[in-house]
């Protein structure tokens, strides 16, 4: 049996155990990453208004083009944040055979009919623009054409995944975040690195717990930063594998 054909069996059978602990967890990842998501909203955002602020005179604070710029670019700020940087809803499987995962966007369902009602608006734009100016009118309109058809199906995608874990199987504790890191030294085996999340400090005790419980011969090790976690020596056989 191949080493694929050999994960997909256990990949089978993990998602076929029975279930010894489930959490959830609602954010984007550590406790500090949505920090990070805003301010990389707020910079896509609010660059191309201060870039049309400095080049434009006309464009003055007591302007009511400024203030309609302004406050359509703050909604470009939220629309990045809440639908492009969605949080995630995780949903967590803990089993004898390791831990399976759905990942989903937490994005109101309402949005996802506004985008598919915009895009259904967009293809009546581009019929009546066609019929009023021919066939020139889809050298600009075609693109917008195609791009809403293919959002006329947008909805909310759960994508599924998976630890495998044995006892060779790592896990790295990040002690200031509520973060949990695994990892496998046979880089050529049933290779993994994946990180779950729980919602609180707490929640990554008991998980902790359970996980000894499962995998009494489980090596954890506790770091102080993610990084860290490359410092360990199976990172550096991996390092002198590829160099050999």
């Amino acid at each position: 049996m191949s080493n694929r054909e050999n994960i997909e069996s256990l990949k089978e059978k993990l998602y076929d155990s029975e279930t010894k602990y489930y959490w959830e967890h609602k954010g984007w990842g550590g406790k500090f990453a949505h920090l990070g998501i805003w301010g990389l909203s707020i910079f896509a955002g609010l660059t191309p208004f201060c870039f049309l602020w400095f080049v434009i005179d006309e464009l003055t604070i007591d302007s009511i083009a400024f203030w309609g710029l302004f406050s359509f670019m703050t909604m470009m700020v939220l629309v990045s944040r809440y639908l492009f940087f969605a949080d995630k809803h995780r949903c967590y499987h803990l089993t004898p055979l390791g831990i399976h995962y759905t990942e989903k966007d937490m994005i109101p369902d309402v949005a996802y009919q506004v985008v598919r009602g915009f895009a259904w608006v967009g293809i009546v734009v581009c019929v009546i623009a066609a019929f009023m100016l021919g066939p020139l009118a889809f050298v600009g309109a075609g693109g917008f054409a195609l791009m809403s058809f293919g959002m006329t199906n947008f909805r909310p995608n759960v994508n599924h995944s998976y630890i495998l874990m044995d006892e060779r199987t790592i896990l790295f504790d990040l002690i200031n975040d509520n973060v949990l890191s695994f990892t496998i030294p046979e880089k050529d085996n049933l290779e993994y690195k994946r990180r779950v999340y729980t919602q609180t400090y707490e929640e990554k005790l008991t998980v902790v717990n359970h996980l000894y419980t499962l995998f009494p011969n489980l090596e954890v090790i506790k770091i102080n930063r993610a990084n860290d976690q490359y410092k360990h020596p199976i990172y550096q056989q991996e390092e002198e594998k590829a160099a050999e």
